[in-house]
């Protein structure tokens, strides 16, 4: 609760990631690495992979990145985009509206 908190009051950029090999924690559940590109400079972080699937045709999701704690990136599993979409150099200052369209329900 204390971190969702801090979190939530972080500003954020989104950006396009590519998930990388998934591995397991002993008592903690499975966790993936992913990369991602911001203002030119490649970054790389991990999530816990809950309870998502992942598929081997979908490596690419939109992320939140809090711009000033970036290592706490993460994967918004509900926006899945094109390999072939790439992000703008600086991010988005929020989810395109185009992207918004694909969310679930919607």
């Amino acid at each position: 609760m204390i971190f969702e908190n801090y979190y939530s009051s972080l500003e954020e950029n989104y950006t396009i990631g590519v998930l990388g090999e998934k591995y397991r924690l002993p008592n903690q559940g499975s966790r993936i690495n992913f990369h991602f590109y911001y203002w030119g400079e490649k970054f790389q972080s991990d999530n816990f992979l809950g309870t998502n699937e992942i598929s081997k045709d979908q490596l690419t999701y939109l992320i939140e990145v809090p711009i000033k704690d970036i290592k706490k990136s993460r994967i918004l599993w509900d926006y899945p985009v094109p390999d072939t979409l790439k992000a703008p150099y600086e991010g988005w200052e929020e989810i395109p509206a185009f992207l918004k369209k694909r969310e679930v329900g919607n």
